[in-house]
């Protein structure tokens, strides 16, 4: 899955060339509107666990783990009609990072860049990335660590994956969602953390786990299979709501 999902124009952040850059951020996340998916470091499960299924997708070593946003491509059912995120969920670190991100080039460094499509850069008024003198400001500083943390947990996310593939853990799923009315909706091809698998680990095994702190993020993902209800309930209503105003 492409980490750059969302970015439009990129472009490497010069201190020279924008020096007079602002963002204005108003929280309008219609940026990720179209967006079904974003990748999710391990440890936000906890958090992301409360509103959305996490599963894997992916094959080899591409797997990675992702919070689904809505159910089909093109639809995200968390970005509300006013362009806000749903309010009391959790908004996963890909999307709050936006318009920022770290770029690796082939000498392993990581540069700062950002999309330049953004509606909210301009010069004249929203958080400056450059004091006057020409230093980073408080704000891009922030900024850069927040990115760095994130890159830094998108890799242990990696050893995470591996070690659930070495112990045959992850398995194709597919989950039936029935609503009241009657309407079903099959979810496919996903992968998810094999319970019977799971419970058959030996000791050692479910220790070295817990040591590399991934226990509890399999049972975070276990847990939030049970948000696809929640997501199918998003998904019609949006439906009716198409159907409503045409």
């Amino acid at each position: 899955m492409s980490t750059l999902l969302l970015y439009k124009e990129i472009k490497a952040l010069n201190r020279d060339d924008h020096k007079s850059l602002k963002l204005k951020s108003s929280g309008d996340c219609q940026f990720a509107a179209d967006t079904h998916i974003v990748p999710l470091a391990g440890l936000e499960f906890f958090q992301a666990a409360r509103g959305y299924p996490v599963v894997f997708i992916g094959e080899g070593e591409s797997i990675s783990p992702i919070a689904l946003l809505g159910l089909k491509e093109g639809l995200n059912s968390y970005v509300t009609e006013d362009g806000h995120w749903r309010a009391n969920t959790y908004i996963p670190a890909f999307i709050r990072r936006y318009p920022f991100v770290l770029a690796q080039g082939d000498d392993e460094n990581f540069t700062v860049c950002f999309d330049e499509a953004y509606s909210g850069w301009n010069e004249d008024e929203g958080r400056e990335l450059f004091a006057g003198t020409g230093e980073n400001s408080d704000y891009l500083n922030e900024m850069i660590a927040f990115l760095q943390n994130f890159t830094v947990e998108m890799q242990r996310t990696r050893q995470f994956v591996t070690r659930l593939q070495e112990l045959g853990l992850l398995v194709p799923r597919t989950l039936k969602l029935t609503h009241v009315s009657g309407e079903s909706f099959v979810l496919k091809d996903f992968l998810a953390v094999d319970e019977e698998a799971f419970l058959k680990l030996d000791d050692e095994q479910v220790l070295s786990l817990h040591k590399a702190g991934f226990l509890g993020w399999i049972y975070a993902h276990l847990m939030s299979l049970g948000n696809a209800n929640q997501l199918f309930e998003h998904y019609l209503s949006s439906k009716q709501s198409v159907a409503t105003t045409h």
